[in-house]
């Protein structure tokens, strides 16, 4: 198991219940792939750097896990092609000394 910790945009039309549905599901998938405890913070509508399709803001959302490795690329190609998230990235999270 690694820790990870994960960043997701999603569209900006989403109502407040749409967006915690949403945020819901992507932890649901994570869980489902075999992660421990999940930590997710909703951290509001934010202006973008650039448009991403066609968007100028979108709703970030930050999630904490801890998962094993090879169960990241099952998440990745389970979620590029969700309608409602226009970017995503996940990382290890770094230990701090």
């Amino acid at each position: 198991m690694r820790n990870y910790e994960a960043m997701f945009i999603f569209h900006p039309k989403l109502k407040e219940e749409e967006l915690a549905r949403e945020a819901g599901a992507v932890e649901t998938l994570i869980k489902e792939s075999g992660a421990g405890t999940i930590r997710y913070q909703l951290l509001g509508k934010k202006v973008l750097a650039y448009p991403v399709e066609k968007q100028k803001e979108g709703f970030y959302v930050n999630y904490e896990f801890s998962i094993a490795p090879d169960k990241i690329t099952e998440i990745r190609d389970k979620l590029k092609h969700k309608e409602n998230i226009l970017r995503f990235m996940i990382i290890v999270k770094e230990k701090r000394k």
